[in-house]
């Protein structure tokens, strides 16, 4: 047998990414001839991005505008196929002895993000927008990671925070934390993106392992005891990890929504993030079907 083709994947240590997890942890690449590694980023969609460009990644599970906004700031990268389809539902936090108002108060003090380019900066500038409350660079302060934002805002040196509303339920609990709104956005949350220099290299290989996880995912949709798995590793009470398994849909095939992507790039305009000349048809990978 010839060697196996080393294929590096990353992506949040996130419920969502689960199904990869557990597909490591398990080496179920070994019969296709693929060694994989699979790191967690704590830094989110900024830091993987930046993995990419500097080639110590094949595979990333990126946020939609993140990868969008990536790829307008020249990413040479490709759509490998989509994740996970449900838009992602993100709660704004702030400390939980805070006195800041969400509703006037985004200036006050610079908005918690993971980095730039992260989900957490696109959104809240995004939904500032929507709320005719433009944001600047100067209002944010980069916080790294979820525990990151987590003391920044207890020491009140952030205002407030965007993240994913399950990972941070913790946080709420334990008192640090108050959550003071929502905003979700109409597009699909998750992509799966090749380098283009990985592309190039590894086409076969990575083609036979998105093949593998599709299965992968349906079998982790189905499985009654997948809740279990979500609720030990990630600190969610049994109800609560079976409502998110329920409203969470991974995509199992290789088309892409014109529409979704069409979303998030008019989205991304409104904040200078992205132009008319980014062409859908060219960030997509051999295999994908643009529908």
């Amino acid at each position: 047998m010839s060697d196996k083709v080393h294929i590096r994947v990353g992506g949040v240590p996130e419920h969502f990414n689960l199904p990869w997890q557990r597909a490591a942890e398990r080496d179920i690449f070994s019969g296709l001839n693929i060694d994989l590694s699979w790191t967690m980023y704590a830094g989110g969609t900024g830091a993987m991005t930046e993995a990419l460009r500097n080639n110590s990644l094949d595979i990333a599970i990126l946020l939609t505008e993140g990868f969008l906004a990536g790829a307008c700031a020249g990413l040479q990268a490709k759509i490998a196929k989509v994740y996970i389809d449900t838009p992602l539902v993100w709660g704004i936090y702030t400390a939980a002895d805070s006195n800041f108002d969400f509703s006037q108060d985004l200036y006050r003090a610079p908005l918690a993000i993971s980095r730039f380019g992260s989900g957490s900066h696109l959104m809240s500038m995004i939904h500032a927008q929507e709320r005719d409350q433009p944001l600047t660079k100067s209002n944010f302060n980069i916080v790294n990671s979820l525990h990151g934002a987590v003391d920044s805002l207890s020491a009140h040196a952030s205002s407030f925070f965007y993240w994913e509303k399950f990972m941070t339920r913790p946080h709420v609990k334990s008192g640090e934390l108050k959550q003071v709104g929502e905003f979700s956005a109409p597009w699909s949350s998750f992509l799966l993106v090749v380098s283009e220099e990985s592309l190039r290299l590894k086409k076969d290989a990575i083609l036979r392992l998105l093949e593998l996880m599709n299965l992968e995912c349906i079998a982790f949709k189905q499985d009654n005891h997948s809740a279990i798995a979500l609720s030990k590793r990630f600190d969610m009470t049994l109800p609560e990890a079976r409502k998110w398994l329920a409203d969470t849909q991974w995509n199992y095939d290789f088309n892409v929504d014109r529409k979704s992507l069409e979303n998030a790039m008019r989205a991304l305009m409104t904040i200078d993030m992205c132009n008319e000349s980014l062409q859908i048809e060219q960030l997509a990978a051999p295999w994908i079907t643009i529908t």
